[in-house]
């Protein structure tokens, strides 16, 4: 490939993905410096600064830029479409350039109206079969064609949450089957089986504990969603109902645990017995201190309703709608 002093890269990079990194691995190949705008499109799902974040982080020892207002799209929208771009990209651009990179042939016209040669790179996509708008129709299922930095940002960990006998354990395991990813069980029931139902104050730290790194441990696994039944904040709730207090150490795991979104589940459901349960005659009152405590903290949820199939129904759509960007 012949090597050029300066390279230029235009996209929306919404999201960042692994054909735009190959487009812009190939600049950084052929070129001492590469000059990077991220088009700043109107009405765009994923913000501008977003997306410039992402491809500054990927690529450090690029020029990032974008211009101050959206252009047109597409020549069809004005016949001075191509005037407009070059005056455009000629006023941010701090030098000529003198490659164009692109997937697309429109790079062809790009690099003529910068007076640069121009590089074709994967135009029919066998290198790398995907385009950002089959990613944003299907995040989780075209998640391995994410940049890593935009894994990390649309990663999430999911807390089904609420009061006893309301479903968590069996829609924790229906998301995870639903989805095909991992998840944790709660690890109260561990102990309380251990004690056949006689826990005492001094077990609520153990719980805590145990809970919260059996949650780091499966964060490794790096899968685009992970489900926990139940945190720290029910074990608080759930030693101050039984024992009337609560160890500092329970406030400080709170503090250290973190989940991007919670289910709090409604006592819609008839109440079952089993060793795990307690008060049956107050799952009302329960819901709302568990819904107190998510405002007061400031955490994002959704309250999940409906018998049988429908509560796994509800409780998919609300996530579904996490990873909704156009």
């Amino acid at each position: 490939m012949k090597h050029y002093n300066t390279g230029f890269v235009l996209g929306k990079f919404c999201p960042l993905h692994r054909g735009h990194m190959l487009l812009i691995q190939r600049a950084l190949d052929a070129c001492d410096m590469i000059y990077i705008v991220v088009d700043n499109i109107m009405d765009e799902v994923i913000p501008v600064k977003r997306r410039m974040q992402w491809v500054k982080n990927q690529y450090p020892t690029a020029v990032v830029l974008t211009q101050n207002h959206p252009l047109p799209q597409d020549p069809s929208e004005t016949p001075l479409f191509w005037d407009i771009w070059r005056e455009e990209l000629l006023r941010l651009l701090p030098q000529s350039v003198d490659a164009v990179f692109a997937s697309e042939h429109y790079g062809a016209r790009l690099a003529e109206e910068l007076s640069a040669d121009f590089v074709m790179v994967d135009s029919d996509r066998k290198m790398v079969p995907v385009s950002a708008t089959r990613i944003r129709q299907d995040i989780i299922g075209q998640w391995q064609y994410l940049a890593p930095i935009v894994q990390d940002f649309f990663r999430k960990t999911i807390c089904i949450y609420g009061p006893e006998s309301t479903g968590k354990s069996t829609l924790t395991k229906q998301l995870a089957r639903y989805y095909h990813m991992p998840y944790v069980e709660e690890y109260a029931k561990q102990v309380i089986d251990s004690k056949n139902g006689d826990i005492d104050f001094e077990d609520m730290e153990m719980i805590v504990k145990g809970h919260f790194k059996a949650v780091e441990e499966a964060r490794q696994q790096n899968a685009p969603l992970l489900f926990v039944d139940t945190d720290a904040i029910i074990s608080k709730l759930w030693s101050n109902e039984l024992f009337g207090k609560e160890s500092p150490v329970i406030e400080e795991y709170i503090a250290r645990q973190h989940f991007d979104y919670y289910l709090l589940l409604d006592v819609d459901l008839p109440w079952v017995n089993d060793i795990h349960r307690y008060r049956p005659e107050n799952r009302e009152s329960f819901f709302h201190r568990c819904e107190e405590q998510l405002i007061e903290r400031g955490k994002s949820y959704a309250v999940i309703r409906g018998e049988n199939e429908q509560r796994l129904i509800n409780a998919v759509e609300c996530i579904d709608g996490l990873f909704h960007v156009g």
